[in-house]
């Protein structure tokens, strides 16, 4: 898991580029333990309705549910696609693709879309289930797809983000970053916000374009590499831009994290951050999960630093969501912790799953924790 940085490093070569996977080592002898979780006043207590399984392991994160028509939406590695009531957990449907997916799920307009590990984007009726066209557009896809009226987004693990026809998958556009020497394993998600499309990208830059067209309209750097190796300057941007008060806030990895002006088309504020995940943006606040496993928070009235909390250094956490103006995140351990946003204490805890969460989702009163072995768990306050 990319999370795991501070145990072992592997390069694994990918054409003229080097991608970083990380991942955890039992027998390294340095490494160094998480923080023990401590007491707290349980003032939020977490409820578990429901659990069910899915096959296959989530190892990147990349497997996230979507919600249609008041439906949950969950595909998992082995090419399972499933409808679930996401109040009781009870199934709807299920279809077999039998093929591997990199992907999770997306949805909107009638369709929903997965992607194979062979670089397949496949979109299908949401009614019939049926697949209405599949295009492989030259790469893995490790993010959701992004689903328009008239455009599919994905981005695929060369720098690609490629937009298709949501009606026939034919390419309308694409564009290639260029990228760095090293990588992190890992895509992130492009936002759409009144007709421009933003995307972060490999080499540490938030880009836009128009969506309809394709049409470059700008970048700018989240962070610069700083760094005498390659290794320092992996400035990675893994997540999906975040937009709060007229700005776009993106993350990078050993960057920053910086608001961007979409009128002046430029960064404005920057603060130094090293997340692999979105920010998390509830209560006037931002928030930043860094891959240590400490938090950082800013006011998002004049982007003054608020909190820093060190509580969860080295567990491992899982991307984070806002939820009934509480911060939520997992752990290595498979417990959900629940955070007031205004102070970083620690308001609710629940033991969910005995495996490493990596991702948690958020639909009307629940939230959903999704674990490595893609099992969901849907909880509530």
């Amino acid at each position: 898991m990319k999370n795991n940085i501070f145990v072992g490093i592997v390069l694994i070569l990918i054409s003229s580029c080097s991608t970083l996977a990380f991942w955890e080592d039992d027998t390294e002898d340095e490494a160094i333990e998480p923080v023990a979780l401590k007491s707290f006043k349980n003032e939020y207590p977490l409820s578990i309705e429901w659990k069910k399984s899915f096959k296959g392991e989530n190892g990147l994160g990349s497997f996230k549910p979507s919600f249609y028509s008041g439906n949950m939406l969950v595909a998992d590695p082995e090419g399972n696609i499933v409808s679930l009531n996401p109040k009781s957990g009870k199934e709807n449907w299920k279809i077999n693709l039998n093929r591997e997916l990199s992907s999770g799920v997306a949805s909107g307009f009638g369709k929903l879309v997965v992607s194979d590990l062979n670089g397949f984007v496949i979109a299908l009726d949401i009614d019939t289930q049926e697949i209405i066209w599949e295009k492989n557009i030259g790469g893995e896809v490790l993010s959701n797809a992004v689903v328009s009226a008239s455009l599919i987004l994905v981005k695929n693990s060369v720098g690609e983000l490629v937009a298709l026809s949501a009606s026939s998958g034919e390419m309308k556009w694409s564009f290639r970053s260029q990228l760095p020497a090293l990588t992190v394993r890992g895509t992130g998600e492009s936002i759409i916000e009144n007709g421009i499309v933003f995307s972060a990208f490999d080499n540490g830059r938030l880009a836009a374009f128009q969506l309809e067209t394709g049409f470059f309209l700008w970048d700018a750097p989240i962070s610069f590499v700083e760094g005498s190796s390659e290794l320092e300057n992996l400035i990675d941007g893994d997540s999906a831009p975040v937009l709060a008060k007229q700005l776009i806030f993106a993350t990078n990895y050993q960057g920053n994290l910086t608001a961007f002006d979409v009128a002046q088309k430029r960064p404005v504020w920057n603060a130094d951050a090293s997340s692999f995940y979105s920010p998390i943006v509830t209560n006037n606040m931002i928030m930043v999960i860094q891959d240590d496993g400490s938090i950082l928070s800013f006011s998002l009235a004049n982007l003054s630093p608020s909190w820093t909390s060190e509580e969860y250094l080295r567990r491992q956490l899982s991307s984070g969501i806002a939820y009934k103006n509480l911060l939520l995140v997992g752990d290595l351990d498979g417990y959900v912790h629940a955070i007031n946003p205004m102070t970083g204490i620690t308001v609710g805890r629940k033991k969910v799953s005995g495996n490493p969460i990596m991702n948690i989702v958020t639909f009307r009163d629940f939230a959903y924790v999704i674990d490595l072995e893609s099992n969901v768990v849907a909880i509530q306050l």
